[in-house]
């Protein structure tokens, strides 16, 4: 196998693939990436981790064809300090490669590409084309909701629903939620929804930047993702996920309005007198909201704000001012709404105007 490639073709490919390859894995052949020749001008380079997999058919001049497995991140770190604007890539003797770029020559160690383990097939998928920029988006307002702790691995992705018209993306670690709904025209259909894993989303954004539209089929059990030559197969969670709108209140008699960006300081602010376990209480009176938070090893903090408060009873609710920090940072609108029911209730936060976005938090015990 021999073949001639651009410098940024190849890393186009390369880039991704070394995010995707597992050096973790009791299997070294998942830390390596695949070269292979297809045709006299393409060449396939694939990556997986088992539960996440990229192809990319970049354009090359193939002198001779052929296949070999190399490093992903070694190969990667190679070709984006090599000089000059072409690569070129021989396989020699026991898989090993040679790599010339300009006047440095490498040779670096190898495998066999036929213990390459086979990735999912995403020619035979149905596809729906939508906005990338839609799909980074709900992504990005759902991702970091998702519970970290693996023994409960049915909350270790996002949940996503479409009709073909509205697509819904939740995502919970049972101490806050976070739900965006948008419409996307000709989306994919599905019966039920289903969990995309947290590794398989942030390679999805990596691909999604490239693009103004993408490609977007589920066929059980994957996900599958096409940019351009790109292609990413993220293999479902095989999982209930609770049922969410149970969780979300209904029944608020308590709605405060206030703005986004002076509350989000003011938690911040307070949050230097909190701990994990001593949150920050709100406070709603007729005349605003006090935001305090006190510390036995540190001290106090008092902050008073503007808010429009529609109850006539005052209320005190206690919240870790993290989460609620970074639902807020999920909004846009200048205004948003606290919904609350009693102190021990979930609270509501939604922007006042637009988006259908709502994030819920669980209260803490002051």
């Amino acid at each position: 196998m021999e073949f001639r490639i651009a410098k940024v073709e190849f890393l186009r490919g390369l880039r991704l693939a070394q995010g995707i390859a597992d050096r973790k894995s009791t299997m070294p052949m998942l830390a390596n990436v695949l070269l292979r020749t297809t045709g006299k001008n393409q060449l396939l380079v694939a990556a997986t981790d088992l539960n996440v997999s990229l192809t990319a058919e970049l354009k090359a001049n193939i002198t001779s064809e052929g296949g070999l497995t190399l490093g992903a991140k070694n190969l990667y770190e190679l070709v984006s300090n090599a000089p000059g604007d072409e690569i070129t890539l021989k396989k020699t003797d026991n898989h090993w490669a040679e790599i010339k770029a300009g006047k440095v020559a490498y040779r670096i160690v190898g495998m066999p590409d036929r213990d390459f383990p086979k990735v999912p097939e995403h020619r035979e998928a149905t596809y729906s084309t939508i906005e990338s920029a839609v799909l980074r988006e709900m992504i990005d307002r759902t991702l970091f909701s998702v519970c970290n702790d693996e023994t409960r691995f049915h909350l270790n992705g996002v949940y996503f629903e479409c009709d073909g018209t509205k697509a819904r993306m939740v995502s919970t670690d049972g101490h806050r939620l976070s739900k965006v709904e948008r419409t996307i025209p000709n989306g994919p259909v599905l019966t039920s929804g289903v969990i995309i894993p947290k590794k398989g989303l942030l390679e999805m954004k990596k691909v999604l930047e490239s693009g103004p539209t993408c490609k977007l089929a589920i066929k059980t059990p994957h996900l599958f993702l096409q940019q351009d030559e790109v292609a990413i197969a993220v293999k479902l969670i095989d999982a209930q996920f609770p049922p969410y709108e149970q969780v979300i209140p209904k029944d608020h008699k308590r709605v405060i309005t206030i703005d986004r960006t002076r509350l989000i300081d003011a938690l911040r602010r307070a949050q230097l007198m909190s701990s994990e376990t001593r949150g920050v209480k709100i406070s709603a009176t007729k005349d605003g909201v006090t935001i305090t938070s006190d510390n036995p090893d540190l001290g106090e903090v008092r902050e008073e704000l503007d808010a429009d408060y529609n109850a006539a009873d005052p209320m005190s609710i206690g919240f870790n001012p993290k989460y609620v920090v970074e639902l807020l940072g999920q909004m846009t609108s200048d205004q948003v709404t606290l919904s609350l029911g009693g102190e021990l209730d979930p609270g509501l936060l939604r922007p006042l105007m637009g988006e259908e976005y709502l994030g819920v938090v669980m209260p803490m015990r002051i």
